[in-house]
């Protein structure tokens, strides 16, 4: 049953509309049906005339699925053979229909313009995408800066505050928040030259040399991107393209009727801009149809502009429909009335915040006085007692799953994913099968770290030490027998096969994975993801078994960022989630655990070195490193200013993520701090206490 609300978000023929979709309020499926409805409607209309813009990978699988579904019960269903045959037709047209991520919708654009050329840019669409050429540019600006300083004598006044290292940390951060942000690197300079002048002393020549910096990594980074471009240009150059170029804006409004956006809350001023290009509402201009909630937007660290989805908001307020889903039907009535009053009191204590969400409405009745007893409870760690969180979360789950609970009733959501590596090990202690999704840390797992020790004892057999390094792996555990015996099956033919065929035999030969399936299916799939990586690798490089050891080997002591093997989530996976909040957005669980609540923002994220402001351009504070200077903090005259402004932002960010992560559950929250979290930090304990 759909309800008044979602029946007019799928059946409304305004050009141009805005669906403000709350958490759990089912705006996958109105999008999903709204497409449905538009193609049964119009017989002249196909897939392949619409553009679907989704916001992940994932999100483009699921809608896609979604869609497959749906085409296919019309097929089945539909008694008349020309609608039969067409809903076929549209079924096998989905593959290829333009259902992608922004990122694939630009390449897509550009990829039909061919080599172009502007002063300011390039593009052909033999162009890779790949973030090295940010790099080089500026490893070479730094090189060259700091050569031609030292050449001429100049004194470089950032060497009198900070390490070199550190410095080019610091700049490469701000380089990356400002092009993630979509801003003209050309305004950004000018700015901050116009506020220049008002600096004064040694505040002047740190703020000079950020200018010549901006400068020359622009300049350095433009010449790099001949051959190559980072994801963030696709957007940048489609965006320009189309601003410049009106044919291919009209090419673009004769190849699409209807442009779909999910997620438009997280959208960022180039993707606002391109549709706003695209569909400009003259004739023959696209029909549009986005979908966004501004609570929900949590991805400013991407480049998500709030100000740009407002703005769209307001647009489509004056020449469109903007539409309402506030039913929420994921969760149960009481865990609705718990974040609606949770917001509310948060709202009356924190009046400056801009983070003032709409409560939810709930499908159920409640009854007064509303019982919150079973809708959330608290498990709080005291670590001077030897309690620790992710024993007490392992504990509690042990105990659920003893009274009668499935293993995938429970998710645990985490801010950052390299918290999730204890609690991980705290469930595996308890043979409670989990799965990781997002943690970055794939190479220092133990899965991988064991296949290291038992290839590299098989390249040495005759090493005593290296034998007693595999026979402990997850492979043998301890049983001289099958160590024994692996051995002798696999030394004869071991340079006879690339290294992921002799992966595959010690997979098979071992059952390796077959037994980690029982209790850690994350870790098979990662033994999988190794094997597909290898064979990659082999293939572009010919590598022999020996490079691959030493290859692993790299990988493993230099804690290589790679992400682990996202397992597919499904009634099939009988497995605790651990996963980000940002990667949870738009999932439920049953029962969502959120750890770590007691964490208070660090001071270098409360106050970061460099921010930007479109009023004053850059502003800096630098505590020295090497004293001096009275050792106090050297900041530009504006920078107190854009903290206030900067700070009110970030609480107000931190305050969506909480909302999205407490909307993640369907029956109950269990939140997890510390009992000796001091009552004036401000962190999510604090906020989430009603009383």
């Amino acid at each position: 049953m759909i309800t008044e609300e979602q029946k007019l978000a799928i059946e409304s023929n305004k050009k141009f509309i805005l669906v403000k979709a709350g958490a759990g309020t089912g705006k996958t499926e109105v999008l999903s049906r709204r497409i449905l409805r538009l193609l049964s409607d119009f017989p002249d209309l196909s897939i392949k005339d619409m553009a679907i813009i989704t916001f992940t990978n994932k999100a483009t699988e699921n809608l896609s699925a979604r869609l497959k579904l749906y085409l296919y019960h019309q097929w089945k269903t539909s008694p008349h053979p020309a609608t039969k045959q067409r809903f076929r037709y549209e079924l096998e047209r989905i593959n290829s229909a333009q259902i992608s991520t922004i990122h694939n919708f630009c390449k897509t654009v550009l990829g039909e313009v061919g080599p172009i050329h502007f002063p300011d840019f390039n593009y052909s669409p033999n162009f890779v995408v790949s973030e090295y050429s940010m790099k080089q540019a500026v490893d070479r600006t730094f090189e060259t800066w700091f050569t031609e300083k030292n050449i001429n004598g100049e004194i470089i006044r950032h060497e009198e505050i900070m390490p070199f290292h550190e410095f080019r940390r610091t700049f490469v951060n701000l380089y990356n928040m400002l092009r993630s942000k979509g801003l003209s690197m050309g305004q950004v300079i000018k700015k901050t030259e116009e506020t220049l002048s008002l600096e004064t002393g040694f505040s002047r020549y740190i703020k000079q040399e950020l200018v010549d910096l901006l400068h020359s990594v622009v300049r350095n980074h433009q010449q790099l991107r001949f051959y190559t471009l980072d994801p963030d240009n696709l957007l940048e150059y489609c965006y320009k393209v189309l601003a410049r170029d009106q044919e291919i804006v009209e090419s673009m409004k004769k190849k699409y009727k209807y442009i779909f956006v999910d997620e438009f809350q997280d959208t960022s001023m180039y993707q606002t801009g391109i549709i706003k290009k695209i569909c400009d509402g003259n004739s023959g201009s696209p029909h549009l149809f986005v979908v966004g909630d501004s609570k929900q937007s949590i991805y400013q660290f991407r480049g998500a502009d709030l100000s740009s989805y407002l703005s769209v908001e307001n647009w489509i307020k004056r020449s469109g429909e903007v539409l309402d889903l506030s039913t929420n039907f994921r969760s149960t009535g009481e865990l609705v009335f718990f974040v609606n009053l949770l917001f509310d009191k948060i709202k009356n204590a924190y009046p400056d915040l801009s983070f003032k969400p709409e409560p939810l409405k709930s499908k159920h009745d409640l009854q007064e006085p509303v019982d919150l007893s079973e809708c959330y409870e608290w498990l709080l760690a005291n670590e001077e007692e030897g309690i620790i969180q992710s024993d007490l979360v392992g504990d509690y789950i042990q105990e659920q799953i003893d009274a009668g609970h499935e293993p995938r009733n429970f998710s645990i959501l985490f801010r950052k994913n390299y918290q999730m590596m204890d609690f991980a090990t705290a469930l595996a202690d308890r043979k409670i099968p989990f799965q990781l999704i997002g943690a970055g840390n794939f190479y220092n797992q133990r899965e991988i770290i064991d296949t290291y020790k038992v290839i590299n004892y098989l390249l040495e057999p005759k090493s005593a030490i290296l034998f007693e390094e595999a026979l402990e792996t997850l492979y043998f555990e301890y049983k001289r027998d099958s160590l024994h015996a692996a051995t002798e099956a696999l030394l004869p033919q071991l340079h006879l096969r690339t290294p992921a065929q002799l992966l595959d035999q010690l997979y098979q030969l071992t059952g390796v994975r077959e037994k980690l399936l029982k209790y850690n299916p994350q870790a098979a799939t990662n033994l999988n993801k190794l094997k597909e990586l290898t064979r990659n690798i082999s293939i572009k490089e010919n590598m022999q078994l020996n490079e691959f050891i030493s290859w692993l080997n790299a990988m493993i002591i230099s804690h290589k960022e790679e992400q682990q093997s996202d397992m597919p989530a499904g009634d099939d996976t009988n497995a605790v989630t651990l996963i980000t909040i940002h990667k949870a957005k738009g999932l439920e669980y049953p029962i969502v655990i959120l750890p770590y609540l007691d964490d208070v923002t660090s001071q270098t994220v409360l106050a970061p070195p460099i921010t930007y402001s479109s009023d004053t351009g850059l502003e800096f504070s630098y505590r020295p490193y090497y004293g001096g200077r009275n050792s106090g903090r050297i900041l530009s005259n504006n920078y107190n200013h854009n903290l206030e402004v900067f700070q009110n932002e970030l609480y107000s960010e931190e305050l969506r993520v909480l909302y999205v992560a407490l909307t993640r559950a369907e029956k109950k929250l269990v939140f997890v701090g510390n009992e000796h979290c001091p009552k004036k930090a401000i962190c999510f304990q604090n906020w989430l206490k009603i009383n």
